[in-house]
């Protein structure tokens, strides 16, 4: 439902203003686009907690429209990364500064024939057709309220092509870093990626702070996979304690082709992560999974919803998050089964593990099923550390620290052991172990606080 109150549109004075001067600017479709996503945009403004998708994050933190669209990138080295070991992985390494490409801190070497990797900002002005089949046709911008509003600042990004059969070796490691600049930063990245058929990559996004400063990243993504393509997607979010980190991902799934997906969440005041898959042709292999680690006052959102448009497509969902504090986490997954989708095969989980009364889980599975001949299931468990375990450990002399610390890691090492790549699972695990030592060897016994 239209919202028409002024106060709900931040920023929306701030894209129309500069539409005129963003990339593309004058490109037929680019501005229609652009105007398309400020005019939903204006129509609905922020999202509030009647929408479907929204009602359990509040996004209060921006109503006050204090964040300013991020200029140049300022000139900053690259902050060390939590995670050392992907930092020394071999990748193709595209850096970006508030949005914006930064070449002096990216290294693509030599890329192999058929793929190309580069600014979203330099193909608009130099080879917009190009785009124009692409961009802006997963995200459907009516069931997205901040993609639109990421659409009305349309500008830079990253944009990845594989032609057809080609196969990537080395993974592209997208770091995003978020800087202050002359005040707090908004950022409105827009990333496309666009794999022809029978194509495999690995995609690496880390996204990270460079200072304390609050800064609101609104990170859109569209993935395109023709038939056969095969894609391995994992998503490492660790901003500062004061930003506003919100993820929308939409991708486009052709007969035959692989969508896996790992998000780990740490980072961030308000940290959301929304995919939305479309198994667009029969026989796709479409797997979402993630883990969340949040304390504090902290909100962390994991919002999916997969369409099974076609028939003999299977999807798997399994999300573990550890809450202590204040922190607040929220699952909502929601698989849409078409009537002409016979022969699905559909699984989604939530588990969530509250160390502390405060804290607490919104889950919201959801199943809704138009044709006859499926196998779906789906189920959401929230709780403390079984009792019976940790008394098992502290009976064997296991200090209370490390007994909890060892339940939770088996906890969450379940879920990590999925990811395909090896390297990108003994990073994420060895950021987990280091969470645990920092937030849960702390106890003064086996009690949650």
């Amino acid at each position: 439902m239209p919202d028409g109150s002024e106060h709900m549109q931040p920023y929306l004075d701030q894209a129309s203003e500069a539409s005129s001067s963003l990339p593309g600017a004058g490109v037929g479709w680019i501005d229609a686009l652009r105007r398309r996503g400020t005019d939903l945009y204006g129509m609905h403004g922020l999202p509030q907690r009647r929408h479907e998708y929204w009602r359990y994050t509040n996004l209060n933190a921006l109503a006050g429209g204090s964040f300013r669209l991020a200029g140049d990138p300022p000139a900053i080295k690259l902050p060390a990364l939590p995670h050392q070991t992907l930092a020394d992985v071999l990748s193709y390494r595209v850096v970006l500064v508030n949005g914006r490409l930064r070449q002096d801190l990216s290294d693509l070497g030599t890329l192999p024939n058929g793929v190309e990797v580069g600014s979203l900002q330099a193909l608009m002005a130099a080879a917009p057709e190009r785009l124009e089949p692409y961009l802006g046709q997963v995200a459907k911008l009516d069931d997205m309220p901040m993609a639109a509003l990421n659409t009305a600042f349309l500008s830079d990004g990253m944009a990845i092509f594989v032609d057809a059969d080609v196969s990537l070796e080395k993974p592209v490691h997208l770091i995003s870093v978020s800087a202050r600049d002359d005040g707090d930063a908004m950022v409105q990245p827009r990333h496309l990626v666009v794999m022809g058929r029978g194509a495999s990559s690995t995609l690496l996004e880390t996204h990270i702070s460079a200072d304390g400063g609050a800064c609101f990243n609104n990170v859109v993504s569209e993935l395109h996979l023709a038939e056969g393509a095969k894609l391995n997607h994992s998503v490492f979010q660790h901003e500062a304690p004061t930003s506003v980190h919100l993820s929308g991902t939409a991708v486009a799934l052709a007969a035959g082709s692989t969508y896996d997906s790992f998000v780990l969440q740490s980072g961030a005041e308000i940290g959301r992560s929304e995919i939305r898959a479309y198994l667009n042709g029969p026989g796709v292999d479409c797997r979402l999974d993630g883990i969340y680690l949040a304390t504090g006052k902290q909100v962390v959102d994991n919002t999916t919803y997969v369409e099974h448009a076609a028939p003999e497509c299977r999807s798997r969902q399994v999300y573990k998050g550890v809450l202590d504090g204040e922190a607040r986490g929220v699952f909502q997954g929601k698989v849409h089964v078409v009537r002409d989708a016979q022969q699905t095969d559909g699984h989604q989980l939530s588990r969530a593990l509250l160390l502390s009364p405060r804290a607490e889980i919104d889950a919201r599975p959801e199943l809704e099923i138009y044709a006859d001949d499926v196998k779906c299931s789906h189920g959401a468990t929230a709780g403390d550390l079984d009792e019976d375990s940790l008394f098992y450990l502290l009976s064997r002399g296991i200090h209370p620290h490390t007994a909890r610390r060892m339940l939770i890691e088996a906890f969450l090492s379940e879920a990590i052991g999925e990811i395909p790549v090896q390297q990108v699972a003994d990073d994420y695990l060895n950021h987990v172990q280091q969470w645990l030592s920092d937030h849960v060897e702390e106890r003064s016994d086996g009690a949650s606080q």
